[in-house]
């Protein structure tokens, strides 16, 4: 495996998405996605999840080398999922609360979510952002039109 694709697994396995790994080490998310499409191949798995998991295992069963002692705590290596298909009905973490705030800050967002090679919106979500978006049009275009009527006044 290459490095990077070691780096992209080693974050999978700590819960960060691809937008935020991409970040952390200043790479594209395509590029990410494209490191852990290629770890899964190499591992035969149909889960990022699974290949961090399978990664990280192989990973702590190296033999840790150089002058420093391994860590006393060790993190829990990522537990199976059960269905994977449950992971795509709700989130990690979902709760009544994540969903209040992250409703909120959807409908205080300015614009639709930047970057991405894919929309991960819900469909509420998608409604929400066209709705904001007409909503801001509109305001725009009577904004303009009002100072456009002003500049009128001023020269008549």
């Amino acid at each position: 495996m290459s490095e990077g694709e070691k780096q992209c697994l080693r974050l999978v396995a700590q819960g960060f998405n691809s937008k935020e790994i991409a970040r952390q080490l200043h790479i594209s998310e395509h590029t990410v996605d494209q490191r852990v499409r290629t770890s899964l191949r190499k591992f035969g798995v149909p889960t990022r999840k699974e290949a961090a998991r399978l990664f990280a295992t192989a990973d702590q069963a190296k033999p840790q080398s150089g002058t420093y002692q391994p860590l006393i705590y060790q993190p829990n290596g990522l537990a199976t999922d059960p269905d994977p298909a449950s992971s795509l009905v709700q989130p990690d973490g979902w709760n009544r609360q994540t969903e209040r705030g992250s409703l909120l800050r959807r409908v205080l967002a300015f614009g639709p979510p930047l970057g991405g090679s894919t929309n991960e919106l819900s469909v509420d979500g998608r409604i929400l952002a066209m709705i904001r978006a007409a909503v801001l049009t509109g305001v725009g275009v009577v904004t303009l039109l009002l100072l456009i009527a002003g500049a009128f006044k001023a020269l008549a």
